[in-house]
This record gives C-alpha cells, structure tokens and sequence, in this order.
C-alpha cells in the first residue's frame, strides 16, 4: 500500500467520513449494474453492505489498535 493512499484512508477515518465513503463508492457501482436475476442479486447484497456501512458511520468511530506499529 502506497504512502499517499494511506494518508487518504487516515485522512477519511480523522474526519470521520470513511464508513459514508465507502458506503456511496458501492452504492454508485451498485447503480450501474443491470436487470439480470443474477445482476440483482449482486445489487441486493451491495445494497445490504451499504445500509450496514451508515449503520456504522452513524453509531461508530474507527480508532488505532493500541499496539499498532509504523
């Protein structure tokens, strides 16, 4: 994992948004699959992680583990 991309996900997790982030990333890929069964089913279990996703963006904080070592 590169060094800017890490700096984005910290980025995200101190403003507190990463849940909500990726939770509307899935959403908009959700969006752009089509009217197959099998289609819809992929669609449906997105659309189950994206409501788990605000779930946790509304009711959970992402903190470092205490032994996290850089």
């Amino acid at each position: 994992m590169t060094n800017k991309r890490i700096k984005g996900l910290e980025f995200h997790i101190k403003v507190n948004d990463y849940f909500g982030t990726l939770a509307t990333i899935l959403d908009l890929s959700r969006q752009t699959l089509g009217d197959l069964v099998r289609e819809r089913k992929i669609a449906n279990v997105i659309e189950n992680q994206v409501n788990d996703l605000m779930y946790l963006q509304n009711n959970y904080e992402i903190k470092p583990k205490k032994n996290k070592r850089k």
